[in-house]
């Protein structure tokens, strides 16, 4: 049974009242309308883009900034690779380390040097100086955050009223240098790290046009050093303006030694060549010292790799873009001169005088004149011609070193000194990186005369060669040290690629482009950098094929400049230094010491110390990015690597059986994959990695025929992509 709600008796008769009013009552007149309500609070503005601490990169631009009675305000952004804005920066935030700085541009004359302000004392006597900061930390109300990764900063310091303990006044009407800094350092351990600059003049407001301090390109730096070894002061320093405007004339360490830009990177790059007098006016070694947090740090390990080194322009290249490009040949700062030749030059005649300046007697000095007989050297040539194979199985060839004008240079003109001997140097197989060993995998026997003492022939004085009019007359048999070498050429030679390297130095009149005796006093020998004759006997309208593209040429001329360690003739250093060259002492103070060690260019350029920033090397440059110096080429299927690893099969790489300093080596073979990896890693190598190479097919013992039948897996693993990844660095 379904119930039925019964309203109450006072409700319904009110209904009824209401009914009855509605169709026959007078309702009266309206009500005044309310007063409308007051406005609520504005909310907080809502935020576009990403918040900092979600951020893997951050790119830093200053927008522009208002000077007003001694404030600077400076309107900047930040945003993520993909141009979406950061927001979310807080002085209050422990992690956001984020810094200003500013330095004005003082120019009189030829001389123009940024002026670093709110400068910090650094020792107990306040009288040395480094450039000061604004930290947000210090200040978090100062920043304002439009939530879109757009951001505002007024400077807390009035530079009017600034007392700067260097002595330095702020001048508006000359260029202020803003530079931010930030390096957020999470517990996580992920890092956010940039730089920016800005240069304007307060007083009128100007950013266009304004005089500037622009000698170098920080790419030219990363000719030879990587963007990670150049992050200073803990990866807080990045950029060159950031660089320019601390490291100033002002600045130095607590001992009074200047860290100028100009002179430190110049006394840096000396290295251990930086020469002095000291106080009894001895020549002593002079390498830059300077005191930093953790007590003086001497640069005495091989810093400049290009000879000579007043090859000043590697570094000033002389750049249209940059406004003082030419600023360095005015000779107008004897700070720089003194980086490289100290404040008692080691080839000074006389005693220090304090109160002349280097210029003063050095206004006239060139230092381009000293790259004069390189720049020379440049339009000779090296000339093979009339190439054959005698009755006695012998190569037989004519010679000639020309100039620019193809006039002949004379015997007594080509340099012989030590390592600098003028050698041909002989090879085949050329496209298998001129490796004699790989004759075995056509089943052929391989000789002890076609090694690189058998492949090399200097055109003086080891019985090869004859001289007449110009011509040099070579034949491949010498004798050396009383025994003979005679090269051992494979039966089809004619069939083969060929290669004839030439290796020879011509002289010149120092700082000059002029040809002279070598005997004459002065006589300075730069060598003829001809590309080698590569050639196929039996057919010489053949196309012959490049050496594998291993090597980035680019990369290493662009370091090492005019001239390598020795022989230097491009970049060929492998078809001296082959993969099977045999092993050589370790010598100390040029005495053997028993310990032997590899001569392959591949192990000589992975050890090189210059080279190495993993285990105590000089830090120029990351060995762990393989693109440092390995090729990238396009092939067929995207990039051909010059790294990588499996295309070397069949040869066998000779290598010490140890590199512990207390076991004398043995000759031991690797094969190439595996050899490869020894040359950085051998001292490190572990039982269980050795173990898993030869799992998958590697060798490392004393038989050679093993290393060379070697089935190595290791390419199907190791990818570039992934040997890079495995270093630390990406393709």
């Amino acid at each position: 049974m379904m119930k039925t709600l019964k309203a109450p008796l006072a409700l319904l008769i009110a209904s009824a009242l209401m009914m009855g009013g509605c169709g026959d009552g007078d309702d009266g007149k309206d009500g005044q309308p309310g007063q409308p309500g007051q406005p609520g609070d504005p909310g907080a503005p809502g935020s576009v883009g990403l918040h900092i601490d979600m951020a893997q990169e951050a790119i830093a631009e200053i927008k522009g900034a208002t000077y007003a009675e001694g404030i600077i305000t400076l309107e900047f952004e930040l945003t993520n690779a993909q141009g979406i804005g950061l927001y979310g920066l807080d002085g209050s935030n422990p992690f956001h380390d984020f810094r200003f700085s500013v330095a004005q541009l003082a120019a009189e004359g030829n001389v123009k040097q940024w002026q670093s302000l709110l400068n910090e004392t650094t020792n107990d006597a306040g009288t040395t100086f480094e450039q000061g900061f604004e930290k947000l930390n210090d200040c978090p109300d100062c920043l304002q955050d439009n939530r879109d990764g757009s951001y505002s900063y007024r400077f807390h310091t009035n530079l009017l009223q600034w007392q700067d303990p260097a002595g330095i006044a702020f001048d508006p009407a000359l260029t202020q240098r803003l530079a931010i800094e930030m390096q957020f350092e999470y517990d996580s351990g992920h890092e956010l790290a940039e730089n920016a600059h800005y240069d304007w003049i307060p007083a009128s407001g100007a950013q266009e046009g304004v005089e500037t301090r622009e000698l170098l390109l920080m790419e030219t730096c990363y000719t030879c050093h990587q963007p990670d070894s150049l992050k200073a002061h803990g990866g807080r320093r990045l950029d060159l303006e950031n660089c320019q405007s601390c490291h100033n004339g002002l600045v130095s360490d607590p001992e009074g030694v200047s860290v100028e830009l100009g002179h430190m990177i110049h006394a840096i790059h000396m290295g251990p060549n930086r020469q002095g007098k000291d106080d009894q006016g001895n020549v002593v070694p002079m390498p830059y010292t300077v005191s930093g947090y953790h007590g003086p740090h001497a640069f005495d390990y091989p810093a400049f790799p290009t000879k000579p080194f007043m090859d000043c322009t590697v570094c000033h290249t002389g750049d249209e873009s940059l406004a003082d490009a030419d600023l360095w040949l005015k000779d107008a700062n004897a700070n720089a001169c003194i980086g490289c030749h100290t404040d008692s030059p080691a080839q000074h005649n006389s005693a220090k005088n304090p109160q002349l300046a280097c210029t003063d007697c050095h206004s006239g000095v060139d230092h381009r004149k000293h790259g004069a007989p390189y720049d020379a050297a440049a339009g000779y040539s090296v000339t093979v011609s009339n190439i054959l194979v005698n009755a006695d199985n012998l190569l037989e060839m004519d010679i000639q070193v020309t100039d620019a004008e193809g006039g002949l240079v004379t015997i007594d003109e080509v340099y012989q000194q030590g390592y600098s001997n003028p050698y041909i140097v002989v090879s085949w197989d050329v496209e298998k990186d001129y490796p004699a060993q790989l004759v075995t995998l056509a089943g052929e026997g391989f000789s002890e005369g076609t090694t690189y003492e058998h492949r090399r022939f200097s055109l003086k004085g080891d019985g090869s060669t004859t001289y007449a009019d110009g011509t040099f007359h070579l034949t491949t048999e010498k004798v050396k040290r009383g025994t003979t070498y005679t090269l051992d050429l494979p039966a089809d030679i004619a069939q083969r690629t060929l290669e004839v390297l030439p290796l020879v130095k011509v002289c010149f009149e120092a700082n000059s482009s002029v040809r002279t005796d070598c005997s004459s006093e002065g006589a300075y020998p730069a060598y003829v950098q001809s590309a080698p004759l590569r050639t196929i006997l039996g057919d010489s309208e053949a196309q012959v094929p490049q050496r594998r593209a291993i090597i980035d040429e680019a990369n290493c001329l662009g370091c090492h400049s005019k001239e390598f360690y020795h022989d230097s003739n491009g970049a060929n250093c492998i078809a001296c230094h082959t993969n099977d060259k045999k092993l050589v002492d370790v010598e100390v103070d040029h005495q053997p010491t028993g310990y032997l060690k590899s001569s392959s260019f591949m192990y000589k350029a992975h050890k090189a110390e210059g080279h190495d920033n993993g285990h105590g090397g000089s830090g120029t440059l990351l060995k762990t990015d393989c693109m440092t110096c390995h090729s990238a080429e396009q092939g067929w299927g995207g990039f051909d690597y010059g790294f990588e690893l499996g295309r070397n099969a069949g040869s066998a790489l000779t290598v010490p059986s140890t590199v512990k300093e207390k076991d004398v080596a043995q000759t031991w073979y690797a094969s190439p994959d595996v050899g490869a990896c020894m040359s950085c890693h051998q001292k490190y190598l572990s039982d269980a990695a050795m173990s898993h190479m030869i799992s998958n097919g590697g060798y490392f013992g004393d038989d050679k025929a093993q290393a060379q039948a070697a089935q190595e897996a290791c390419a199907v693993c190791h990818t570039p992509d992934k040997v890079m990844a495995h270093h630390g660095h990406k393709l």
